[in-house]
């Protein structure tokens, strides 16, 4: 083998190693840092992304109550409360012992151990 082509062939081995260990130099600095900070390159998100997420999580999980809540206020609004009226008459027809055709309510028996 000529001794130019030797030459080549030996300066491109080195040259190939010694870029192998600078890229496996680098990898291995960027793993230690991605471990230490705990952030990957395409998972990472901005704050703002967050709290939009856990906004519109929280507004996803409420959104049931606040329409009970909207319905229950306007009932009371327009005064569309038969039962809550009902019941309330109720109690205080037996509080004040005007229902006298109501029947009492039943005991039952104490038992007794032989």
């Amino acid at each position: 083998m000529p001794e130019e082509i030797l030459a080549i062939v030996i300066i491109s081995i080195f040259a190939g190693t010694v870029m192998s260990i600078v890229r496996m130099v680098l990898s291995y600095k960027e793993r230690k840092s991605m471990t230490s900070t705990g952030s990957h390159t395409g998972s990472s998100l901005t704050t703002s992304e967050l709290e939009r997420m856990m906004k519109r999580a929280v507004e996803e999980a409420t959104e049931p109550l606040v329409r009970k809540i909207d319905d229950l206020e306007s009932e009371m609004a327009v005064g569309k409360t038969p039962r809550l009226e009902a019941a309330r008459t109720d109690l205080l027809l037996d509080i004040d012992g005007e229902n006298e055709d109501a029947e009492p309510a039943s005991v039952p028996a104490s038992r007794t151990r032989a």
